[in-house]
């Protein structure tokens, strides 16, 4: 495989240009994400407090993602996704301030949080529904959501570990004012492309999101790779909420050593994201998902029971390819068999599997921590998670079955494939 098959998506300038903005974009969203749960812990030493607003900054996704998915699908996608745009910088902007000036009481930070939460529930189906508008077609759709991913990890290795030099030096208040910064390259990308006018709908809005549930439920691949995926986001990222906690109290140290430990699941991360990148099509992928998810719960097991840094880091590592490469790999299947109509309810479900439920096993986490530990609580949420994996290996022949006719109809494998 040539290395720039890895980059094709890149030969289209439209996608180009976001895929740049986006660069920029989100290591300003990482050095917020970093810097915020490292406020939370510095003023209130309370794990039960970072859960909150971790819980709070997601819970959004749960509840609004799949009716902002039907939404996204009635109006221009472009105009929405510069609207979630600008409502996240002035966000960002409003904690600068509130830093700045000294003022973070916990009554502001959390509803700060749920307003963020709730434009990233409409920005996800949004961004993921522009993608084939971006390279003209479906032909580098599976690439482009592979790009979209390393952008993404390649932010989260760089802007934790750029985060805890910063935080170290200046602050929380100059993260959260370059995160506000950093929104207008992509604002400038979302511009320069083409108005994005929906479908019109045939249907009033709560039966077409009927319709993208009844496509999900009917459609026996989509159903179980989404029961996976929400198994293992409901324990494998729980670990995200706690790292302030492992960084200062089982290794000792401060906000560089939290940057590095988000950083090296940055890592495994990028690692997930250049292999799915490099895949020519969407073949094999539902084995490789199965074996990630198994591999990022054995990396959570790792990181909770270890007092070693470097082995803690290494077990990031692995769970960050294992969050990373199990939903990229199950959007990038999604998005290759639906059909356009129902694209951004369906994006909209998949981000609420995702993103949506990992709120819940985050407040669980808070609790549970109060009462047996970090360690130990991470260690059952590994262990579940290895178990939906398990799980997962029995249904394989199913999910491969239920497949194989739509990619011969899409014309993704041939009359007889010896893979799926």
């Amino acid at each position: 495989m040539q290395l720039s098959a890895a980059f094709r998506a890149l030969r289209h300038p439209l996608f180009r240009r976001f895929f740049a903005g986006q660069t920029v974009s989100l290591v300003g969203f990482w050095l917020q994400t970093v810097a915020l749960s490292w406020l939370v812990w510095r003023t209130t030493r309370s794990p039960v407090m970072l859960a909150v607003v971790a819980f709070a900054g997601s819970i959004p996704m749960l509840v609004i993602s799949p009716f902002a998915g039907a939404l996204i699908d009635r109006f221009d996608r472009r105009r929405a996704l510069i609207t979630t745009q600008v409502v996240q910088m002035v966000q960002a902007g409003t904690l600068a301030a509130l830093a700045f000036a000294d003022y973070t009481p916990i009554e502001l930070i959390v509803p700060l949080a749920l307003v963020y939460g709730c434009s990233w529930a409409f920005d996800v189906p949004a961004r993921q529904a522009l993608l084939p508008v971006m390279i003209g077609g479906r032909e580098d759709l599976s690439n482009a959501i592979a790009l979209s991913s390393l952008v993404m990890n390649l932010a989260r290795f760089v802007g934790p570990a750029l985060a805890g030099l910063l935080l170290a030096w200046t602050g929380e208040g100059w993260c959260f004012l370059l995160n506000s910064v950093t929104f207008l390259p992509v604002l400038l990308a979302v511009r320069a492309l083409p108005p994005a006018p929906p479908a019109r709908p045939t249907a009033a809005l709560m039966r077409q999101l009927a319709d993208g549930f009844r496509w999900v439920w009917g459609f026996a691949p989509a159903r179980w790779l989404l029961a996976h995926l929400t198994v293992m986001s409901l324990t494998v990222p729980v670990y995200q909420a706690m790292v302030p906690l492992f960084a200062s109290e089982i290794h000792h140290g401060d906000s560089r050593t939290q940057g590095l430990l988000v950083s090296s699941a940055g890592v495994g991360a990028l690692i997930g994201t250049f292999l799915l990148a490099a895949r020519p099509s969407v073949r094999g992928l539902v084995r490789v998902i199965n074996a990630a998810s198994a591999i990022g719960a054995l990396g959570l097991i790792t990181f909770a029971q270890t007092g070693s840094l470097p082995l803690a880091c290494g077990g990031l590592v692995a769970v960050g390819f294992g969050i990373i490469t199990t939903a990229a790999g199950t959007n990038t299947i999604l998005q290759s068999v639906v059909d356009d109509g129902r694209r951004g309810r369906v994006v909209s479900i998949y981000a609420m599997c995702f993103l949506g439920v990992v709120p819940l096993g985050t407040l669980l986490t808070g609790f549970m921590v109060r009462h047996l530990g970090a360690p130990l609580t991470l260690t059952l949420a590994g262990g579940l998670c290895l178990a939906g994996s398990a799980l997962f290996a029995l249904v394989y022949p199913r999910v491969r079955a239920g497949l194989l006719p739509v990619y011969r109809e899409l014309g993704i494998v041939a009359a007889d494939p010896s893979r799926d």
